[in-house]
């Protein structure tokens, strides 16, 4: 039977989707009569930079996240609001996914980890798998403590969740006990192809000269910031879209035939805020890190914690970040040491064999 597979992505940050493109490159190669159809308010480059051919995406967004004020602050309450505004329109949306799945045939969904296309899949009576290393109910029930108003929608949260029908959970997570199946994966990361070496030399930067990956989807550096980043002895600072900085030691790498995984591998070190999908990046390439804050989000301290166990990390305040004053954290992150070894990255076959073992199980076919 060939599958027809909607793989629901949340858009919050790039994190979900660069894990879940790579899930779904080992769902082509396991399942090669598995149709896929992105259901996704992520941005078209992020697909095209990832998998190795294009794939149909239906721009629709069944969560929020958090409403980003810019790339380290959120706004909580805008946040609420929208997932209230959610909670008020459950049963249209719900229907229009059971449209969705009767127009373009449907057989399964992979969600990671918006929850409403769960409640659609159990009432149009298809398979469903959920995977992520934090469910949103988590995430807000850290904000319920100091704002009851959430309660009510944690719980409604919590309760879609409960049609999850199968959860691969990832490492580095949070609670996932909402879904009522949980099973344990290894980490999913993107992996280098091609070695440091080989990778310098098509970027045409020296094997001794200090180079930096800025990983951020969006970071506005002031001009005097930006002057005193040229002035870091050596140092070449490599970014790709959507950044762009205008300083004399910053290098655009968006022609260049690499990819991000390959950046990292290539880099002395990445200057990011800790997400998932750059953390696993750097753990895969067991690259090192300067880090920034991220705001109150519970994910944090988690991966802050996995971070100092198995790499070289040096923290940047958001301050010292955006007065590019970087220097002092550049010369210390040399003399950090690694503590333990880095973790299995194999996650995106499993992850892939888990959901098509699911989905015959289920159907039956």
């Amino acid at each position: 039977m060939n599958h027809r597979i909607a793989y629901y992505i949340t858009a919050h940050g790039y994190g979900h989707a660069i894990r879940s493109l790579e899930v779904i490159k080992d769902l082509q190669r396991t399942g090669p009569n598995a149709a896929l159809t992105i259901v996704s308010a992520i941005p078209s480059f992020l697909i095209a930079q990832n998998l190795d051919a294009p794939l149909p995406q239906r721009k629709h967004s069944l969560d929020v996240g958090m409403v980003q004020r810019d790339s380290l602050r959120f706004d909580l309450e805008a946040t609420r609001q929208v997932v209230a505004a959610l909670k008020e329109r459950q049963q249209a949306l719900v229907e229009e996914e059971m449209r969705f799945f009767e127009r373009g045939r449907i057989t399964a969904i992979v969600a990671d980890i918006p929850f409403l296309p769960f409640v659609a899949a159990s009432r149009y009576g298809i398979p469903n798998v959920g995977l992520g290393n934090f469910t949103w109910d988590w995430v807000y029930q850290h904000y319920a403590a100091g704002d009851s108003r959430w309660q009510e929608l944690v719980d409604w949260i919590r309760e879609a969740y409960r049609h999850c029908e199968l959860f691969l959970q990832l490492p580095m997570n949070g609670d996932c006990s909402a879904c009522p199946r949980v099973v344990p994966v290894p980490l999913v990361a993107r992996r280098a192809r091609r070695g440091r070496q080989e990778v310098r030399e098509i970027l045409g930067i020296d094997e001794e000269r200090p180079a930096y990956l800025i990983s951020f989807t969006a970071l506005d550096l002031p001009p005097d910031a930006q002057r005193r980043l040229e002035r870091v002895p050596g140092a070449v600072f490599l970014y790709r879209e959507p950044l762009r900085f205008r300083f004399a030691n910053a290098y655009c790498v968006d022609e260049a035939d690499v990819s991000y995984a390959e950046l990292v591998a290539a880099a002395d070190g990445v200057i990011t805020k800790p997400g998932y999908g750059i953390i696993a990046d750097c753990l895969a390439q067991r690259t090192p890190v300067i880090y920034t804050d991220r705001g109150d989000f519970p994910e944090y301290e988690i991966l802050v914690k996995e971070m100092n166990r198995r790499l070289p990390v040096v923290y940047l305040s958001s301050e010292d970040l955006y007065a590019g004053r970087w220097e002092k954290a550049i010369r210390q992150l040399p003399i950090c040491e690694n503590h333990t070894p880095t973790m299995a990255t194999d996650g995106s076959r499993v992850c892939a064999q888990a959901i098509l073992r699911h989905i015959v199980e289920r159907s039956g076919k």
